[in-house]
């Protein structure tokens, strides 16, 4: 259960940082199945140069598909985001080179989402570690983050004149066994990463509880290729958590993936 204060900082900053959240041993499963689902997922063809995506991706593991119904996973979302909040999507990638800054604003009637971050590597300000500008999640008019909004893969891009490496931020350093909670809407990147570092996520949505969000969210199904589209062995789950998930993208007659 999170505490007023991290709640707090969550609401302000855009971010939260939970420290050895999972065990060594634990860690070891999490970066062994993952090896192995982005193995498969290559189908015999060796690690690439560009980074490497998998959705669903927690689904594909008996540990891994645990942690979305784990209490320190479950609580994350209960606290954040209130009851009966919908599971968008589960991914995990091997991630090669730059993530440029990027951060949307939100859209009117948005739901509110929580994304889980898990960072298996000791990752530092200069290799890797996610980076967020605090508090610009919250819209403001203008807009005096726009120009980086956009994640703008141009190497050679200087907004606000310096070095995207440069621009003011807290770097969110995290030791294999911390969480990243944070909203999609905070401007975040990384700099500096070896390549085929992992990244894994769960991410939450607020149940809409409005017609103009319910019609927010399925705008978003629209649009999108993965997210809001549950495994079908979540769907057919016998435990209560995990139906409960995923029942209101059930009752809107979206899609499943075989997983």
């Amino acid at each position: 259960m999170l505490t007023q204060q991290q709640i707090a900082h969550f609401d302000t900053f855009g971010f939260l940082i939970l420290r050895q959240v999972f065990t060594e041993n634990e860690v070891a499963i999490m970066k062994q199945e993952a090896a192995e689902i982005f193995e498969e997922d290559r189908a015999g063809k060796p690690a690439g140069e560009e980074t490497q995506g998998v959705q669903p991706f927690f689904e594909l593991k008996p540990f891994l598909s645990t942690l979305v119904e784990d209490d320190r996973i479950y609580n994350i979302g209960l606290d954040l985001l209130g009851p009966e909040f919908i599971l968008v999507q589960t991914e995990g990638r091997s991630r090669v080179g730059d993530t440029p800054w990027h951060g949307p604003v939100a859209e009117e009637h948005a739901t509110l989402t929580a994304k889980i971050g898990f960072y298996l590597d000791e990752l530092r300000r200069d290799t890797g570690c996610l980076r967020f500008v605090p508090g610009s999640h919250r819209p403001a008019d203008p807009d005096l983050y726009e120009p980086l909004r956009a994640r703008d893969e141009n190497p050679q891009v200087r907004d606000f004149g310096i070095d995207p490496r440069d621009i003011p931020c807290y770097p969110a350093e995290t030791d294999p066994g911390d969480l990243i909670v944070f909203t999609e809407n905070t401007l975040h990147g990384s700099y500096g990463g070896k390549p085929g570092r992992h990244q894994y996520a769960i991410n939450f949505m607020e149940n809409p509880r409005t017609d103009e969000k319910e019609a927010y969210v399925k705008g978003l199904y629209e649009r999108w290729n993965y997210g809001l589209r549950p495994a079908e062995s979540f769907v057919n789950s016998d435990r209560p958590r995990i139906r409960g998930m995923v029942s209101r993208l059930v009752e809107w007659g979206f899609d499943t993936v075989d997983a």
